[in-house]
């Protein structure tokens, strides 16, 4: 089956015909199993890189082809479905990468179960996630990736490694089974975005899209949500069909400083006023020499300490050395060091990852003393909102260091979730204006129209709260200011938050950050202004 598997690869139409065989299984033992998949060496049948800007293969060479060694549950439930037991990031002990496992489907072949898993490869310490297909056979699997979200590195791969199968006690099939159905049960209604001409004949998929700007090959997926129906592109990669593009993982990037930064402490700042204010100092003893710097002026990255006033120069010319921080005492000593005080607090706007990573540092260290050593701020604060809204348990654990949620990046999600989270973010009434500081959410929202925020780059955007906004009062011809918030990911994501719930988001990684020619023509349906 390996050397069909090879053929396949160069297929448009390598999504499997010929399927997983799990021969410890027969035909009526295999609906409402539980089994463990222990994943072991790996060997390369085929590796193409396509992008290695940090030539990462010059001393790896076909090693990042490779998966990490890892066990994981599944459940093979009797209505075709596999589901692992345990959703989101499995921290593995590879020297690059952690590995996430998604739900997939199993089928009947020759009187034995095949099996097809949705997979992601992602970056240790980083967000590049790159997407495959894991097929597993007897003591073996066959996988492919040919298909990321990351700027940087890009590749092909076709491998095999050994597998190990145990059939498990079935002590939690119904509870895992249940769990899906509900997240299934609570997405926004979906529909192919081809469809959005037949609900809203002035409405052209292909501006969706925006085939002028970004090239089709660095889009991963992209959507809308109108009035209340989210429509979903397809998921396309340079091999197979992707068995599901409702499971296929995203990275978060530097969304995570909307998700977790800023709705992390508009949270903390509900359940506690006046933890926005709280000295940085007084929380982080490394940033010992901070002065007057409080939670709120990391999180609006205006902390008065920076190298250059050049909005992203310090980023795109000094994050590297922090990223490559082994552990978190060492980012932390670093980000607490890195800049000297040029202005004072609140004056200055100037992008920096490292003030959300303190930031996180800082929600942690007041979440323990308000409560225990062994308390986190992001179970505990942050994961009963996702699962009040209905959000996928791919973001029950965030990317981590040393146990610190690394807050300014490092989230992975599902195209269902983005969809929630904006949706109701754009809402006036939801989970988020019942659970949030509104003070706080409602400047973040742009819905306070005395204070915008800082000056970010450019007069037509502006940063308050973990949120950026931009004026499309002169694209959208509007009689007055029209301030739109978004959310920004590295390499080229974009989540436009629009009234009454609407949204237009897509995932891309061509460094192309642009959505005006959508938003107008969004406009002509759903008038924004």
């Amino acid at each position: 089956m390996l050397s069909n598997l090879l053929r396949m690869f160069h297929s448009k139409n390598w999504y499997p015909t010929s399927l997983i065989l799990m021969m410890m299984l027969s035909t009526n033992s295999a609906a409402n199993t539980e089994v463990k998949v222990s994943i072991g060496e790996s060997s390369i049948m085929q590796f193409q890189v396509l992008q290695d800007t940090f030539k990462y293969t010059r001393t790896t060479g076909k090693k990042l082809g490779q998966l990490p060694l890892t066990e994981f549950d599944i459940v093979i439930a009797d209505d075709g479905l596999v589901i692992p037991s345990t959703r989101g990031l499995h921290v593995t002990q590879n020297e690059y990468w952690d590995i996430i496992f998604e739900p997939g489907s199993w089928y009947l072949q020759d009187e034995k179960v095949s099996v097809v898993l949705p997979f992601a490869l992602i970056e240790k310490n980083a967000n590049c996630t790159h997407q495959g297909i894991i097929i597993i056979e007897n003591n073996t699997a066959g996988y492919q990736i040919a298909s990321e979200t990351c700027q940087y590195f890009q590749f092909n791969v076709l491998g095999r490694s050994d597998i190990q199968l145990t059939t498990k006690i079935k002590d939690s099939i119904d509870a895992v089974i249940a769990s899906h159905m509900n997240e299934r049960d609570s997405r926004l209604p979906e529909k192919s975005i081809i469809d959005i001409s037949i609900d809203y004949p002035a409405l052209d998929p292909v501006v969706f899209s925006q085939p002028d700007y970004i090239e089709s090959s660095s889009m991963s997926i992209f959507g809308a949500v109108i009035n209340g129906t989210h429509y979903t592109s397809d998921c396309p990669t340079r091999a197979s069909t992707f068995p599901d593009c409702s499971h296929f993982p995203l990275p978060a990037y530097s969304l995570s400083k909307s998700i977790i930064g800023g709705i992390g402490l508009m949270r903390l700042e509900a359940l506690y006023p006046g933890t926005a204010d709280l000295l940085v100092k007084d929380l982080i003893p490394e940033c010992s020499a901070w002065g007057e710097i409080t939670l709120s002026h990391l999180l609006n990255n205006t902390t008065g300490r920076y190298g250059s006033s050049n909005p992203h120069y310090d980023e795109d010319n000094h994050l590297a050395s922090f990223l490559n921080k082994t552990s978190a005492k060492a980012k932390t000593e670093h980000a607490c060091k890195r800049y000297r005080i040029k202005q004072k607090p609140g004056e200055q706007w100037v992008y920096h990852t490292t003030e959300y990573w303190l930031l996180g540092v800082a929600m942690q260290n007041f979440w323990r003393k308000k409560h225990d050593e062994k308390s986190d701020f992001y179970t505990d604060v942050l994961n009963p909102l996702w699962r009040e809204l209905g959000l996928s348990p791919i973001l029950d654990e965030p990317h981590r260091q040393t146990g610190q949620p690394l807050t300014g990046w490092g989230l992975t999600l599902l195209r269902s979730d983005i969809a929630i989270i904006a949706s109701m973010l754009s809402l006036e009434k939801s989970v988020f204006t019942r659970h949030l500081d509104q003070s706080m959410f409602k400047k973040a929202m742009q819905r306070e129209a005395s204070d915008r925020g800082s000056i970010a780059g450019s007069e037509t955007l502006r940063f308050q709260n973990g949120f950026w906004a931009w004026d499309a009062s002169s694209v959208l011809e509007c009689k007055e200011e029209k301030w739109l918030p978004f959310m920004s990911g590295y390499g080229g994501i974009s989540v436009v938050l629009l009234p009454d719930g609407d949204v237009y988001y897509y995932f891309s990684d061509g460094g192309i950050f642009r959505f005006a020619e959508v938003i107008e023509h969004l406009n002509s349906t759903n008038p924004i202004c």
